[in-house]
Parts: C-alpha cells; sequence; structure tokens
C-alpha cells in the first residue's frame, strides 16, 4: 500500500529447443511483464512467430468477425468451458456457424440498403406529385433541358422572357413551390441563371415510369416487403447469440491465449540456436519463477536477477520505465479505478489509492450527509450490482455504496432524513420552541433535532447539527479548512519524499517543503486571527515568510513565490465541502417547506389536511427530492474527484509523466475452466 510492488529485472537465457515449453510455463506463471526486444545487439534479432499462430490468427479474427455481426460483447461469465470442449467445436463455430451468420448479416445488410435507397425516391416522388406529370416524362430528351426542382418565387414570367419556347409545370408541396422547366437545350444555361435567381434546389427525378403516386406506392410496398424479410433475419442473429455467446466468449479466450503465447518469440531476442527473454518480475515472486522455468526445462535455462543498479543503469540507458504494480486490500481495491482515471504512478512515485478510500467517502458523505438519501442510493446500488457484475462497474458502484454509507453517518450527524424538517423530528424527536429560542438568544443554537432519549450531545448540545444555523456554518468552514490543510498536507510530504527518491534534494526542500509549511503556517494563522491569539499569528506569520523564502532559494527562483495564489487557492477550495452541501439542504429544506408549509395548508383551506392537499404535497415533494438526490449523487462525486485529483495530487503525483502499469505474460482466465 502508498508504495508500488517492488520489481526485479530478470533475463532468461536458453536454448531454442526448450523456448516452446519457456513461453507455456510463463504464460501459466502470469509473472513476467516482458520487455520487448528491439534490436541492435550483436547476432540477435527479433524473433518469428511459432507452431500454428498464423492459423490461430486467422481463426481469431474470423471469430471477432463473428462477434461484431452478433454484437457479442464482453460480460460476467454465466458458465466456463474446458479447453477440450471449444477445441471439439471450433471448426463447426468458424464452419457452419460463420457462415450461417455472416450470410444472415450480408442480407439484412442489403435488405437495409435496398429499403434506404427506396426511401430516397420516395422523398424525390413527393414533391413531384403535385406537378402530376408521368416520371418517364422528366428525361429522355435530345432538344429539350429539363429543370425540376424547388423555387423560392414564381418563375414563369422571367424564364418566358430568355426563353419564349419554354413549359413550364407548377405545383405546391410543404410550402414550397415545385416546378418542372422545360426548354430547348440551347437556352439551357440562361434558363439555369434565371432559376438559380429564384433560389433554385435541384430534385434528383428517379428512373422509373409512371404517375409519382402510384410510383410511391409501389415503393411502400416493396419496403414492406422489405422489412418483412428483414425482421425474421434478425430474431434468427438474436437467438444465435442466445443460443451462442457463451462459447463463442470462451473460443475467443482459448484463441487470444495461443495467439499470446505463438505470437511471444515476437517479443524475444533470437539467434540461430538461443532466445534471450527480457522483463521485470515482482521480487518476491523472482524464486517462483526460477525455480518454475529450470523445473519445466530440467535445468537447460539461466535465468538471472540484475543487481539493482544494473537495472537502474539499464532504465537510464534504453529510457525504459519499470513497470508498476499496485498491489490494495479487497477493500479498498475498487478505488484503483479513481487512480486509473488519473495516472498510473511511476515505479518511484507513491500509489494514492488508500489515500481515495480514506477521504473520498469521508468527503462524499460530508457534503450529501442525509439518512434517507444514503439509504435509497444504498438500494438502488445493491439492485444494480447483480445487473452490472462488469469488473468496472463492480468498481464504481462500490464505490458509491462505501460513499453511500458515510452519507447515512453524516445524516446522523446533520440530523437529516430528507433534509431539514424532513423526518428527522418525528422519528427521533425535536427541542420544545421555547428551548430553541432560548439558545438561539444566548448564540448557542447548532440545531433544533434530538437524539431521541438521549436529546443533544457533544459540546455545547451541537450535535445533531442543523447545517443552516450560523453556528454550524462557522463550525463546518474551520473543518472544510483543516480537511483541506489535512488532505494538501498529505500530499505536500508524498511530494518531498517522491523528488527524494529521484534524487531531487532541492526540489525536495526548496519546491514541495515550503508547500507543506505555507498551506499549514496559513490556516493556524488565520485561526489565531478568529480566535484573537496573537502570539500564534506572529508566529505562523513568521513561518509563512520562512516559506516563502525557501520558495525564492528554489528551482524557479521568485518564479516560485508566484504560486502562492494557487496554494491559498487550494485551501479555498475545500469550502465546496460546506457549499455544496448547503446546496443540497437548500433544496431539500425549500421541497418540505414548499410542500408541508404552502401547499398542503393552502389547499386545506387552513382546516385539517384533505386527501387532495396531501396528494398534491406528496407528489411535489417526491418530485423535488428525486431532483434533488440526483443532484446529489453527481454533486457529491465529482467534487471530491476534483479535490484528489487537482489540489493534492499535483503536490506528489505523476510529475514525472505517469508510470507504465505492469501487465505480465499470461491471461487471467474468465471463460475457461483452469
Amino acid at each position: 500500500m502508498l508504495r508500488p510492488v517492488e520489481m526485479s529485472r530478470v533475463v532468461v537465457a536458453g536454448s531454442k529447443n526448450v523456448m516452446e515449453s519457456v513461453v507455456e510455463k510463463l504464460h501459466e506463471l502470469n509473472l513476467m511483464h516482458i520487455v520487448n526486444y528491439t534490436g541492435g545487439e550483436g547476432d540477435f534479432e527479433q524473433g518469428k512467430t511459432m507452431g500454428k499462430g498464423k492459423e490461430f490468427s486467422e481463426n481469431l479474427i474470423k471469430l471477432r468477425s463473428i462477434e461484431r455481426y452478433l454484437d457479442i460483447k464482453p460480460k460476467a461469465p454465466d458458465v466456463r468451458f474446458a479447453e477440450s470442449q471449444i477445441v471439439s467445436q471450433m471448426d463447426d463455430l468458424l464452419g457452419r456457424l460463420a457462415e450461417e451468420v455472416t450470410s444472415t448479416y450480408e442480407r439484412i445488410t442489403a435488405i437495409e440498403a435496398e429499403v434506404k435507397s427506396k426511401q430516397d425516391q420516395i422523398n424525390a416522388l413527393r414533391p413531384l406529385a403535385a406537378i402530376d406529370l408521368p416520371i418517364e416524362l422528366y428525361s429522355g430528351y435530345e432538344t429539350l433541358a429539363v429543370f425540376v426542382g424547388t423555387v423560392e418565387s414564381a418563375v414563369d414570367a422571367d424564364v418566358a422572357k430568355v426563353a419564349p419556347k419554354s413549359e413550364v409545370f407548377t405545383g405546391s408541396f410543404k410550402n414550397t413551390t415545385v416546378v418542372a422547366v422545360f426548354v430547348p437545350v440551347e437556352k439551357a444555361s440562361e434558363v439555369q441563371a434565371v432559376l438559380a435567381e429564384h433560389g433554385f434546389a435541384e430534385i434528383s427525378v428517379p428512373k422509373l415510369t409512371g404517375a409519382p403516386d402510384v410510383a410511391i406506392s409501389t415503393l411502400e410496398a416493396e419496403i414492406k416487403r422489405l422489412e418483412s424479410e428483414k425482421e425474421p433475419l434478425q430474431k434468427k442473429l438474436k437467438d444465435l447469440k442466445k443460443q451462442y455467446e457463451d462459447i463463442i466468449l470462451a473460443a475467443d479466450e482459448y484463441l487470444s491465449i495461443q495467439t499470446q503465447k505463438t505470437d511471444a518469440p515476437l517479443r524475444f531476442a533470437t539467434s540461430e540456436n538461443a532466445f534471450v527473454i527480457d522483463g521485470y518480475v515482482p521480487s518476491a515472486d523472482y524464486d517462483k519463477l526460477k525455480s518454475a522455468l529450470e523445473s519445466t526445462t530440467g535445468g537447460r535455462i539461466h535465468v538471472e536477477k540484475l543487481p539493482e543498479n544494473e537495472m537502474e543503469e539499464l532504465v537510464e540507458k534504453k529510457g525504459e520505465d519499470i513497470p508498476t504494480k499496485i498491489e490494495n486490500p479487497g477493500i479498498v481495491k475498487p478505488y484503483e479505478l479513481i487512480t486509473r482515471l488519473f495516472a498510473i504512478p511511476e515505479y518511484k512515485e507513491f500509489d494514492p489509492t488508500l489515500l481515495i478510500f480514506v477521504f473520498f467517502p469521508i468527503m462524499f458523505g460530508m457534503i450529501l450527509g442525509d439518512v434517507a438519501y444514503g439509504i435509497m442510493i444504498l438500494l438502488v446500488l445493491v439492485m444494480l450490482k447483480k445487473k452490472f457484475r462488469t469488473e468496472g462497474w463492480t468498481q464504481l458502484i462500490n464505490i458509491v455504496m462505501i460513499a453511500s454509507v458515510w452519507s447515512i453517518i453524516f445524516g446522523l450527524i446533520f440530523g437529516e432524513i430528507f433534509g431539514p424538517m424532513g423526518l428527522w423530528g418525528k422519528v427521533f424527536g425535536q427541542l420544545p420552541h421555547e428551548e430553541i429560542l432560548a439558545l438561539e438568544e444566548s448564540g448557542r443554537f447548532f440545531g433544533e433535532g434530538v437524539f431521541g432519549p438521549l436529546g443533544r450531545v457533544g459540546p455545547m448540545g451541537m450535535f445533531p447539527l442543523y447545517r443552516l444555523a450560523t453556528n454550524a456554518v462557522l463550525m463546518l468552514i474551520g473543518v472544510s479548512i483543516f480537511i483541506g490543510v489535512l488532505h494538501c498536507g498529505i500530499g505536500s510530504i508524498l511530494g518531498v519524499k517522491t523528488e527524494l527518491n529521484y534524487g531531487e534534494k532541492k526540489h525536495a526542500y526548496f519546491e514541495r517543503l515550503p508547500v507543506l509549511i505555507f498551506q499549514v503556517a496559513f490556516a493556524l494563522l488565520l485561526l489565531g486571527l478568529v480566535l484573537g491569539f496573537m502570539p500564534l499569528v506572529y508566529l505562523m506569520g513568521l513561518l509563512v515568510v520562512v516559506s516563502i523564502v525557501m520558495m525564492v532559494m528554489g528551482p524557479e527562483g521568485v518564479m516560485g513565490a508566484t504560486h502562492l495564489p494557487f496554494y491559498v487557492s487550494n485551501l479555498i477550495s475545500y469550502l465546496r465541502l460546506l457549499a455544496i452541501g448547503l446546496a443540497s439542504v437548500g433544496v431539500a429544506f425549500a421541497a418540505n417547506k414548499l410542500a408541508f408549509g404552502v401547499i398542503m395548508p393552502m389547499l386545506s383551506g387552513g382546516e385539517h389536511l384533505t386527501m387532495v392537499a396531501y396528494i398534491v404535497g406528496v407528489i411535489v415533494l417526491l418530485v423535488v427530492h428525486f431532483i434533488n438526490l440526483l443532484l446529489g449523487i453527481l454533486s457529491p462525486f465529482m467534487h471530491p474527484l476534483r479535490l484528489h485529483y487537482v489540489e493534492m495530487f499535483t503536490k506528489f503525483y505523476s510529475q514525472h509523466g505517469g508510470g507504465v502499469e505492469y501487465s505480465p505474460f499470461g491471461h487471467v482466465r474468465r471463460y475457461l475452466k483452469v
């Protein structure tokens, strides 16, 4: 956690006689991240595909065509197949099934093209129906030029001026004027110029015969026939997908594995009789790898782990990246999704996943902070989890589920069930009105809710905390800034350590460290001013000056101090934890006030609630709360994400451009039995 898994550079060399068995074992172990050989070393050259590589590749391409035609996509496996079962059915899949699917799909495509062509003809004929000339009259003349289209104004008089021997037919279609102009060929260019002045837009007349209306009816009948032919073909593809989807995915996995193995030598350095594989292995797994390869080849293989200094020299010389393997406990693992969305850390950087696991759900819960909203989100996600079972969806759902639990926790702290004035008072109870007035007069009012028989708890009885109360807002401002200082401070500390890992002492001590000192001192200085504790103000003021001097002494010189507004804005940015939450509380408050305080009394005429008033009030309440809930999912997700990516990660993460993720040679089987 916090650091990527330690890696070792490993070289595997041996005779070509054992290359196939080495490839097989490496693939089975799924441990070695192979560095592709790029040539330029003595008599060695890039290896060649071995065995049935070409056949496997061609079969895989053919199979993926079937997947595309059947719209098959990776999914959570419903059933697993043995390799022998796949091999025995491969000829049937790539022969009979491929032919059946391809011919059906191609016929559907041809029908769709034909339907589109006929629809285009209908679109062209509809305006011509307004003129009602037989279609064949629009073409086939040697001495006449024919112009058919729409115009913006009448053209008869102007056409007659340039071509007295002409004939113009006019009709109206959907508020446009349709014209068919017949003129001698020698007058064509002049008439064309006249028509252009009237906004002429040409209609391409289909090569058909008869009246336009009759032709349209015939085309519509043909489209209907084609659609009726297409429907069973589409159903046939759906049935084939349902019947063969699982085995096709398993066959894809089988062929992918075989292709990986047969193409593996393309990544090796080979000579006439030997091969060399270069790559990285987690240090803890080196002995396992060496022992397995030696056992497979009967000791006819050389496996060597390079010393760390040689590994560093190779990396520097070749400009390579040591692959990064991030590894976290099960409950933290879903948050690797958020890390990957930003960038994979470099090998020497810190993996921020654990920090995201700690801070993200708390920030989400602090913004949303409502028992009812949290429970509703949790229930919806439990249902979605059964439907969306791919790895990405599962990770996302788990992230929001944990966040929704924190929303329930903060809902208890804030005393909110469907917002202020919601159901909290009915479930747990409220303070007496006179007690609320007394608290307001004494300036100690933090809310009116109680924890049942426990009453109000905490220092000055501040919990449950009514977020719209002045005292609560002031306290949450302080909490938000504190989270900001802590969040950014951890980022700065990791930034210092990362720079030291790269040997960049000046960047560590005069670029990263001053930011940490400045932000902590600045926050404490503000606290001292609020409390009126001047010794703290003077001391923190001095530290702020010291941090600025250190920035000026850093790599950027005086320009380093110009980033001060950015560091201040970093801390201010955390006020969104309060502000976004208040916006959600405000909407919930308005919904409750509108339903219970305005609509229901108004429709009841000031008497006891009528059924109509109750129904209308509840509908308004549900609609506004539903909208607030949707916003309440999006905003608490996006803003903490921003606080991590912008405010925290910029202190330590991906300063060197992001890393390369560890991708071992092998395959984790999903559709095939192990």
